[in-house]
């Protein structure tokens, strides 16, 4: 899984292209959400257009990532999940706790 940071304004956006699943993948965005945060940069928005498949380490890592983010006073968000990714989310619940956005200018606007 390859991530990339970008910045719109105040909100930094982790792209990621690839599957988030057990391993170096999930153990890479922890690290990369726990830097962003060391960085003071606090509004996220995790963009999953690019991940075909999420296991459940994904999903934990991304758990772990909102507790982290919402512990240090920041906002965590999503943009378009897949279908696939999105019924994982409800099944888990996740999408009634994590704002889930399909376009990245309202995901923005919504910080």
């Amino acid at each position: 899984m390859d991530i990339h940071i970008r910045t719109i304004r105040t909100v930094t956006i982790i792209d990621l292209s690839g599957n988030l699943i057990i391993g170096k993948s999930e153990e890479s965005l922890r690290e990369t959400v726990n830097r962003m945060l060391a960085e003071d940069r606090k509004d996220l928005i995790l963009n999953l257009s690019d991940v075909p498949i999420i296991d459940s380490s994904g999903i934990g890592a991304m758990i772990k990532c909102f507790t982290s983010v919402k512990a240090g006073g920041g906002r965590f968000k999503l943009l378009g999940p897949s279908r696939m990714a999105r019924q994982l989310l409800n099944i888990t619940g996740l999408l009634s706790v994590l704002e889930t956005f399909d376009d990245e200018t309202t995901a923005v606007a919504s910080f």
